[in-house]
């Protein structure tokens, strides 16, 4: 996620208490969940609208979680942390790789990381199976230099003639993987937009070869900026968003302050999905542990310049409450993947300022929406103080937070 554009449910846990509790004390206001908090959204002025002909049932929606793939093989249990907070479905995701001066695509090579690869990608989904997971194969396009595939287009005429040729055949390649290993959900591409509103036509063809090849649900993951420009959503089965939208950029703001911000893209939402005749999926929606979290994500600091940064745990668990009760009870909404969960139990020092919820107030108030137990798989407090001081070694050497991988 980038843009140079622009502008208690389970109310039993006693961790999610404790804190829940802390998150309050630090200025984010009260977090509460289900019929509650559907009523907190609704009088903070927000409408219920429907969608004629869309409606997805409560218990057909996606609580889903991003896996960053890991550069060796994980232990076969590594998952499993996931399913105990309440999620039931898993984006796995196969980065390739293009350099803008040469756009020839480079996927499934023997220096990539494990989970990246072919052979990994299939383990990957075989552990999901083994912790209960329903699987979204979700490709992922990093351009050399940049990281963000939101800005990448072609140049010239050959260079446009070889990056659609190559990108093909990696689309096809993991459709390959998704029918052999009977995944779920897959998407044909992740923020690649310049070249979907440009290329429409390629999309709808390279649309009917995947169906040709596998049988299950597909998507498209469009920006947040760009999605409702997409012209080729009729031939996909959901409208896929990777939800940062910009709601306030107050270091940490209060929860129904977040809930408000929501009502404008909302509306636009509800248009999208009526228009194309199918849900919205939040292919991926996360804040980072920092001030500020829930405003122009792309403008804050990333990588090397991140370092020192403090946290703020509870600017990210506002966000989360906020986004759960806007979202969560609406009929055209398919549910979503928050971005992202690690394999087993990442360092707390290292996910300090990173999107992952994972041992985090956040991570309570996922869980308590997705019906499961952070308890279970995140540390029995805090593993460090709501706000802290990050060290040099925290991100380590090239980390980039948004695009949830190491440049190489």
């Amino acid at each position: 996620m980038r843009t140079t554009r622009f502008a208690a449910r389970g109310s039993g846990f006693a961790v999610a208490a404790a804190v829940l509790a802390m998150v309050v004390s630090a200025g984010c206001g009260s977090i509460g969940a289900g019929a509650d908090a559907a009523a907190a959204g609704r009088s903070a002025g927000l409408r219920e609208p429907t969608v004629p002909d869309v409606s997805v049932r409560p218990e057909d929606r996606i609580r889903g979680v991003s896996f960053s793939a890991p550069r060796r093989e994980m232990a076969s249990d590594a998952l499993q942390s996931a399913a105990a907070a309440g999620a039931d479905w898993v984006a796995v995701i196969p980065y390739a790789f293009v350099d803008p001066a040469d756009p020839r695509v480079a996927f499934d090579r023997e220096r990539q990381f494990w989970g990246e690869t072919a052979g990994g990608v299939a383990k990957t989904i075989e552990y999901a199976r083994g912790s209960g997971l329903s699987v979204l194969l979700k490709p992922h396009l990093w351009v050399r230099g940049q990281g963000w595939p939101g800005e990448f287009e072609p140049r010239t005429s050959e260079q446009w003639e070889t990056f659609l040729s190559d990108y093909r055949e990696y689309i096809l390649r993991f459709a390959e993987v998704a029918d052999s290993m009977d995944v779920e959900m897959m998407s044909v591409g992740t923020e690649v937009d310049l070249v979907a509103l440009a290329r429409p036509d390629y999309w709808r063809a390279l649309i009917a070869e995947v169906r040709a090849i596998y049988g299950g649900r597909l998507t498209y993951a469009a920006n947040w900026d760009q999605y409702a420009q997409i012209e080729f959503w009729d031939a996909l089965d959901l409208v896929g968003v990777d939800a940062y939208f910009p709601l306030v950029d107050d270091p940490t703001p209060a929860v129904e302050m977040l809930v408000e911000a929501w009502e404008p893209w909302s509306d636009e939402l509800r248009e999208v999905a009526r228009t194309a005749g199918k849900p919205i999926l939040f292919a991926e929606f996360g804040y980072r542990s920092v001030d500020g979290a829930a405003g122009r994500q792309w403008e804050l600091p990333e990588g090397r310049r991140a370092r020192g940064l403090p946290s703020n745990g509870a600017a990210q668990a506002a966000a989360y409450e906020a986004l759960f009760r806007v979202w969560w009870d609406r009929p055209w909404f398919a549910g979503g993947f928050a971005w992202k969960w690690y394999a087993g139990t990442p360092s707390a020092e290292w996910i300090a300022t990173d999107y992952s919820p994972q041992g985090k107030a956040a991570e309570t108030v996922m869980a308590s929406w997705y019906e499961g137990d952070a308890s279970a798989g995140a540390r029995p407090a805090m593993p460090v103080p709501l706000r802290t001081s990050v060290t040099a070694a925290a991100l380590g050497p090239g980390r980039i937070p948004s695009g949830g991988r190491p440049e190489r």
